[in-house]
């Protein structure tokens, strides 16, 4: 880890590792050191800190893997692996992001990135990756290729979990998830979290019956040790299940589950918006479109009871449903109003995406094909990237009889099989 940490420091002062132990020590015996054969001496450290421009503690205990150091990093993983929800600015801005060790300061850049991707903050969580985390992801982006603190491990495939999840990359949710459960401890708070992950994910990957363990499993858990508050975000994943197996019923009975044991939940907040969004999009995709709309104006009047900016953070998703709701009804005025509305407050490259996804159904309704194809090719690259069945599969069917209609048959041909292809592995 020291070599690491020498060498990111190097690259930001753009100093050679000839010049940085030029007059000091050889340049053999140096990469001896840096290979664990050797102990750092002391006055060798401080020469290089001073021509690092860092204290000589950051060089001397860059490595330290010591019962102090390793239950800070803990203690940072523990506080950081809730919901951002839960964690306040002020703990976050507390976490220090230099200290002596590489572990804690490794482990607290991990987490702080996952917090600010959980809150779409894109320019923090930019900064962090450019200035400091892609350098050490690059050494260290394979957490069981390599030996490193169990803290740090637990954080970096925690990191990678939450990137897949944004990626939509369920394969890689799920390796990643089982790994970190077997670091869980279990039956803790974490590893509930862990075990709905694993869940949600074994049912994106349509493995039903290990989705199915997993529920029956936690939920034992949940009920023998009286841990009412998690009964939510398990009907919650349960309902996910359930829908994926055709049990629409069952599905939104679940739901319903859900909110009625919200009086024991302590993150209710998230809860509520996880219950909305699975009601919402059930019952959009099963065509019951009146109750649909009619769950979208509920969740909307709940979100008046919240902050202006909790009101704000929803307006994107609330103009996605709005915006599924007028496609599947084919009502294009509205659909116009509510693309315009989702271009106004869309923060993520999803919904960027999705409003783009809207318009070229828009000018495809309105007989704009050159639109429709402009704009559909600008959104589809994105949606195959993420596998998203529900957006390609309009989009390849459009674009193949557009593509027909204008007599390019090669390209409509392809966009044919593409399709043919995303329906056979449904």
């Amino acid at each position: 880890m020291l070599k690491e940490r020498i060498e990111l420091l190097s690259k930001r002062k753009q100093i050679s590792r000839k010049d940085l132990v030029e007059g000091l020590v050889t340049q053999a015996h140096f990469a001896n050191i840096l290979a664990d054969r050797y102990p750092l001496p002391e006055d060798l450290a401080e020469a290089i800190a001073g021509r690092l421009g860092v204290s000589p503690s950051y060089i001397l205990q860059a490595a330290a893997q010591d019962e102090e150091t390793l239950e800070r990093a803990e203690a940072i993983f523990e506080q950081m692996s809730v919901p951002a929800s839960a964690i306040s600015e002020d703990t976050v801005h507390a976490l220090a992001d230099r200290d002596d060790t590489l572990t804690v300061e490794l482990t607290t850049a991990l987490m702080k990135a996952v917090y600010y991707q959980q809150l779409n903050d894109a320019t923090a969580h930019e900064y962090i990756h450019t200035s400091y985390l892609n350098f050490y992801l690059e050494k260290y982006g394979r957490p069981d290729d390599i030996d490193l603190p169990r803290p740090l491990v637990k954080a970096l495939l925690f990191y990678k979990i939450q990137y897949y999840r944004s990626k939509m990359a369920s394969v890689d949710v799920l390796t990643h998830a089982i790994r970190l459960s077997e670091l869980a401890l279990p039956g803790s708070e974490f590893w509930l979290s862990v075990q709905n992950i694993k869940m949600e994910a074994y049912i994106q990957v349509k493995q039903y019956e290990e989705a199915k363990q997993v529920f029956e499993l936690t939920m034992r858990h949940v009920y023998d040790q009286r841990m009412f508050h998690r009964l939510s975000g398990l009907y919650v994943a349960y309902s996910g299940y359930c829908f994926a197996m055709g049990l629409v019923q069952e599905a939104l009975s679940a739901l319903t589950m859900a909110e009625a044991n919200l009086v024991y939940a302590g993150n209710q907040g998230d809860l509520v918006t996880a219950i909305a969004n699975n009601r919402i999009v059930m019952l959009t995709m099963t065509g019951e479109l009146d109750q649909a709309q009619a769950e979208i104006e509920r969740f909307e009047s709940l979100l008046q009871q919240e902050t202006e900016e909790t009101q704000l953070a929803m307006q994107p998703l609330v103009s996605v449903y709005r915006c599924e709701v007028a496609l599947a009804r084919k009502n294009w005025g509205v659909l116009a109003q509510s693309v315009d509305q989702l271009l106004k407050c869309a923060t993520t490259q999803d919904q960027q995406m999705s409003a783009t996804f809207y318009q070229s159904h828009l000018a495809l309704a309105h007989g704009d094909r050159e639109v429709f194809m402009e704009r559909a090719l600008a959104c589809l690259p994105y949606f195959e990237s993420a596998q998203h069945v529900m957006r390609l599969e309009p989009l390849y069917e459009g674009m193949a009889v557009v593509s027909e209609d204008q007599r390019k048959y090669k390209e409509a041909a392809m966009y044919y099989r593409k399709l043919v292809y995303l329906l056979r592995k449904k």
